[in-house]
């Protein structure tokens, strides 16, 4: 005999169906929203990617000087002026000037030095204004991107004449930005790349790599005035100790830091900082300066 459908067994069956047509629904907002937003990051990113490009290309080329035995140097840019003493005059040393700021600061007044680091894709203009969020989300063009700028502290005068000098940088997962800092976390790139190089409008710095080291973002630990020279080597031998790789690069009195942070993934609110040793690279007998006009 035919009994119909159970009414309960009917009111369980729409039941289900209607909470497997919500999570389809919910699941695939979400897909949709997901891949919103990644593709909202890969537009950022690009645009970011097409604007250091653009601003490497049109900068002055950096020259290449290359002393050799002879004590004189090569130099391959026209706005490089090559300066040779007089017979018989004492050469004193002096401060190389190799990249021409103005074309820089002509796009953006707080262009301030320019870093470079070999085996990475740090090659970045580094900005310097009076906080420390306007950079963290826009470009050195004022662009709004969450990509940023490299920038400096702002308690830094952006003159890189303090004891230690910081600089800040979004750790990107395509390596740009600070992205590649995490690198320095192994002894092999260290050994293989242990200096990087900054460029300013007064001279040239080679940065002679000291130390990296993990530290929790939620407490101040970086620092910028010392009662002393102990108090100073003691700072950097605190993060020595520490370092994610050994270097025999030694202080003496009168040297400055600079100091390159990022954001690590160990803890959350943990960062990554790289120090190093900010030496003028000086030349002596022959020496190179800008063609400046009054």
């Amino acid at each position: 005999m035919y009994r119909g459908r159970h009414p309960k067994r009917t009111a369980m069956r729409n039941v289900r169906e209607i909470v497997k047509l919500s999570l389809f629904f919910v699941f695939g907002i979400a897909f949709v929203t997901g891949a919103f937003m990644a593709g909202k990051i890969l537009i950022e990113q690009k645009k970011a990617s097409d604007a250091y490009d653009s601003i490497r290309l049109n900068r002055q080329n950096i020259p290449v000087i290359t002393p050799e035995e002879t004590g004189e140097n090569t130099v391959e840019d026209n706005s490089i002026e090559v300066i040779e003493p007089e017979p018989n005059m004492e050469s004193t040393p002096q401060h190389i000037i190799s990249m021409d700021f103005r074309p820089l600061q002509e796009i953006n007044t707080e262009i301030v030095a320019w870093l470079f680091a070999e085996g990475t894709p740090i090659d970045y203009p580094v900005l310097h204004t009076d906080n420390n969020s306007y950079y963290l989300n826009h470009l050195y063009t004022r662009e709004s991107n969450k990509s940023g700028s490299l920038f400096l502290d702002y308690r830094n005068t952006g003159r890189f004449t303090e004891r230690n000098t910081v600089i800040y940088g979004h750790y990107m997962n395509n390596d740009t930005m600070f992205g590649s800092l995490k690198l320095y976390k192994e002894q092999d790139f260290y050994e293989e790349y242990p200096t990087m190089l900054l460029y300013t409008p007064e001279g040239d710095y080679l940065i002679e790599l000291i130390c990296g080291t993990v530290e929790d973002g939620k407490y101040e630990f970086v620092q910028f005035e010392f009662e002393d020279e102990d108090a100073f080597a003691e700072y950097v031998d605190a993060f020595r100790s520490r370092s994610t790789f050994q270097s025999n690069v030694k202080l003496e009195p009168g040297d400055r830091i600079i100091s390159l942070c990022t954001c690590s993934y160990e803890w959350n609110n943990a960062r990554y900082m790289v120090i190093g040793k900010l030496t003028p690279v000086m030349g002596t007998g022959i020496y190179t300066t800008l063609n400046r006009t009054p």
